[in-house]
């Protein structure tokens, strides 16, 4: 408890309205109402992450309206936490539920009413080695735009920093000044690779 209290004070202080919290490496397994409390005095919590806990179920968990953003990586959830997740989280955007003990895309079905739900995190769950996985999990949904990093053709997205430079780079190949030299031009094309690459406007 005392180890959960310490890591939400040392972000509470770095946020002047705290809109995310990240909780790693505490084992917490089930919550009671003191420790649901600590999270739901912010309400203003858009993101929130448990990773590592030994979570084994959402009994208890604290309820925020406004979360957008749900991390529960690398626990030991069953799709019982699927329902739970769905009746309390109606503006969810992002769920994360890698490396959890999710075994069939049936237990998904609560998800469906999750209306602004764009992205989802199932990477290794059981569930992932059914025949079909990828296709039926974005049958069901709707709304997913994102399964396990990839689109409903099965491309990789790129997240949006990954976004940014390409459109960068490309505005600099496509819409530079036509009165460059051949010398800047080599110069460029000889150094695609750089992970960032600051343009001259």
């Amino acid at each position: 408890m005392e180890q959960l209290k310490q890591q939400i004070q040392e972000q509470v202080e770095e946020q002047d309205i705290v809109e995310d919290l990240n909780i790693e490496g505490v084992k917490i397994q089930k919550f009671t109402e003191e420790m649901a409390a600590l999270f739901t005095q912010h309400q203003q919590l858009l993101g929130l992450t448990f990773e590592k806990c030994g979570l084994t179920t959402l009994d208890g968990f604290p309820k925020l309206s406004k979360l957008q953003n749900l991390e529960l990586e690398n626990n030991s959830l069953t799709g019982t936490a699927i329902k739970f997740i769905a009746d309390n989280f109606k503006e969810l955007i992002n769920l994360n539920l890698s490396q959890n003990n999710i075994k069939s895309v049936d237990e998904l079905k609560p998800l469906a009413s999750l209306t602004k739900l764009e992205s989802l995190e199932l990477k290794d769950n059981p569930l992932t080695k059914e025949a079909g996985y990828h296709k039926n999990v974005f049958q069901l949904l709707s709304s997913l735009k994102v399964l396990d990093n990839k689109n409903q053709k099965g491309e990789e997205v790129l997240n949006d920093d990954e976004d940014e430079d390409i459109d960068d780079d490309e505005f600099d190949e496509d819409g530079g000044d036509d009165s460059f030299d051949d010398s800047e031009e080599d110069d460029e094309s000889e150094e695609p690779v750089k992970p960032i690459k600051k343009n001259k406007k």
